[in-house]
């Protein structure tokens, strides 16, 4: 990975990124850089992932649409631009955010993942992530075939514990996006994430909330040099991806109290749903207990979870070298953190050059989704109740017109020969275990008994 302050590719994103990420304490340790592999499905997936790749991640875009993923070929090469065309359906470039038609489709390219997944970007990768919106159709509908076939080869990796290095970040849609099949799209990518979960296959899932976007342009949206304005879908993306990158530079630091390389995977693999911010320009005059509550409790662009009990965390306090840090500031900070998720947390402190006041990370696991699901709940309900009113509406209408002696006039029925591919359980009941896992590499022939 190139260091910060010679990456080209950034653009806007070093208007989002913290002073420390150029500094020479990370430059000088670059090589340590946590290495993660992103694969974007679908549409949103892709975007999310395209800002990743700015950072010189391995990247792969799947995706049914080509035209899609045009938008990111300076980023992200061909070869790794991925088209999953169907063969029953031909004609279709994309789903029209039909999850179930997204599925079909991958499970006929069901190949492509397989071997993205046996891919040595993937095999060799500290750490992997999936990028998805939830709301859509190809992407989300993809999600049960790529989190699978990565399961069985990222497991080849798994650290102390059994946790698997992978994860997903994904968004949700916001009540702008109208109609119940966003909802209904998005809540059942959820139910399959906690299943994922629940059976320990992945690790964290990072969820941004569309819903804030909203906010976004009440303040004053990011620009780039030459005055062009980001839109809200991309601010959030930036974000996410700037803030990934920001806590991965933390085990370069050194300090007093060091947050290192296997504690952050180890973390990130924990299987539960993951919250990440940060709190900058702290006084030694403001009252710590409420900057580590909104710490951990607001995000600008991430979901909003209730912290009744975390399963981790981290707290991270990075302070200018020309500002010495109060041991008992430190000793506060992760006190209040600590009370605060009711778990064990994970502290680092750090000073660096480039800082010039107090800068705060949060991170913690959660066992529960976010609240924002239940709205989704709520609003599937009204817009099934909408939805089937209109065509109440619509079946008075055409009643009224007095037409109904013409019923039969067209009467040739087509049948349609076409076959949706089968729901079945996932069969994945092979080994890929050794004693020393590190050097291990998962071949195809171990993949070809998955059966979808």
């Amino acid at each position: 990975m190139k260091t910060f302050d010679k990456n080209e590719q950034l653009g806007a994103l070093k208007a989002l990124l913290s002073t420390h990420v150029f500094s020479d304490e990370v430059n000088s340790e670059i090589d340590r850089f946590p290495s993660q592999t992103i694969i974007g499905l679908g549409q949103g997936g892709g975007r999310i992932a395209a800002e990743l790749a700015r950072f010189g991640f391995p990247t792969y875009l799947l995706n049914s649409s080509k035209s899609d993923m045009e938008e990111h070929r300076k980023l992200i090469p061909e070869d790794k631009r991925i088209v999953t065309k169907s063969a029953e359906f031909p004609e279709l470039e994309g789903t029209d955010k039909n999850a179930q038609l997204g599925y079909q489709i991958a499970v006929e390219n069901k190949e492509i993942y397989k071997q993205v997944a046996l891919s040595d970007d993937v095999q060799n990768a500290e750490f992997v992530w999936v990028t998805v919106s939830l709301g859509g159709g190809t992407g989300n509908g993809a999600l049960k075939v790529a989190l699978t076939y990565l399961y069985q080869v990222r497991k080849a990796r798994a650290l102390f514990g059994g946790k698997i290095p992978l994860g997903v970040i994904c968004s949700l849609p916001s009540t702008e996006e109208k109609g119940s099949s966003f909802r209904q799209n998005a809540l059942a990518g959820i139910a399959l994430i906690q299943q994922f979960m629940n059976e320990g296959k992945i690790g964290n899932t990072l969820v941004i909330d569309n819903e804030k976007m909203n906010d976004y342009y009440a303040n004053s949206p990011l620009k780039t040099y030459n005055g062009t304005e980001i839109d809200a879908k991309s601010y959030s993306n930036m974000v996410v991806a700037s803030i990934l990158a920001e806590i991965s530079t933390i085990p370069l630091l050194e300090g007093r109290s060091v947050f290192d390389k296997t504690e952050l995977l180890t973390t990130l693999s924990t299987p539960g749903w993951l919250s990440i911010s940060k709190v900058k320009e702290i006084s030694v005059d403001d009252n710590l207990e409420d900057k580590i509550y909104n710490l951990y409790k607001e995000n600008e662009v991430l979901a909003d979870y209730e912290f009744e009990h975390a399963l981790t965390g981290a707290i991270a306090i990075l302070y200018p070298n020309a500002k010495n840090i109060s041991p008992r500031i430190a000793d506060d900070v992760y006190k209040y953190s600590s009370e605060l998720l009711k778990t064990k947390v994970n502290l680092s402190i750090s000073k660096n050059s480039k800082l010039d006041e107090l800068t705060l990370y949060g991170l913690s696991v959660l066992s529960t989704p976010s609240s924002r699901i239940s709205q989704l709940q709520e609003e599937k309900a009204q817009w099934e109740r909408i939805e089937k009113e209109q065509e109440e509406a619509k079946k008075q209408a055409s009643s009224s017109l007095g037409l109904d002696e013409f019923d039969d006039f067209f009467s040739a029925k087509i049948g349609s020969t076409r076959k949706k591919a089968s729901l079945t359980d996932l069969d994945d009941d092979f080994d890929t275990s050794d004693d020393n896992n590190d050097n291990i590499k998962v071949k195809a022939a171990d993949l070809d008994d998955i059966d979808f």
